[in-house]
């Protein structure tokens, strides 16, 4: 499988993880840059959503910034959540 095709199902899986997370189904919108280690996922929602999003003490941001990155580590590439803002 293709770098690109890996980091768009990434890219799509963090959108509906954020979904539901947020219960904002129509708004979230999940962007990426490639580069040649490292991938930037950048994430944009309404402002209602993000403390949601960010959970308490910015665990959920956190864990789910963990979790996307074992998932691009096991693929040899890095991964960096960001909230536009």
């Amino acid at each position: 499988m293709q770098e690109n095709e890996i980091r768009d199902r990434l890219a799509k899986v963090l959108q509906s993880v954020i979904q539901e997370m947020t219960s904002c189904y129509d708004n979230v919108e999940v962007t990426f840059n490639a580069g040649e280690k490292t991938t930037i996922y950048k994430v944009t929602l309404p402002q209602e959503f993000r403390g949601k999003l960010i959970g308490s003490q910015g665990k959920n941001i956190t864990s789910l910034r963990n979790i996307i990155g074992a998932m691009a580590g096991n693929h040899g590439f890095r991964a960096i959540i960001e909230l536009v803002i």
